[in-house]
């Protein structure tokens, strides 16, 4: 399981030049203007790419749906009805 943890508690954003040299570099449009280099905290660069991963990766994993539907027809999955009432009755409670 991953365990997910803040290594830092500031905001994620723009930062100056002088503050970090190798930040990365994004192109901003302003509106009617050329286009300007601004720099991005690593931070921020950091998002943007595993942004573009996840884009990447399918909204759902067939794999799986596959494993579970085959399970479903062997009729291996135990299905806890007390569970899942009590799930509904929760999901219901909270909206």
């Amino acid at each position: 399981m991953m365990k997910i943890a803040p290594h830092r508690t500031g905001a994620v954003g723009l930062v100056t030049p002088k503050q970090t040299p190798d930040t990365a570099r994004a192109t901003a449009t302003t509106a009617g203007g050329p286009a300007q280099q601004t720099q991005l905290s690593p931070e921020l660069g950091m998002l943007q790419q595993a942004r573009q991963r996840l884009d990447a990766l399918p909204d759902v994993d067939m794999d799986k749906v596959t494993q579970l539907r085959e399970a479903l027809a062997r009729n291996e999955l135990v299905l806890d009805m007390d569970a899942l009432s009590q799930a509904i009755v929760e999901l219901h409670r909270r909206s």
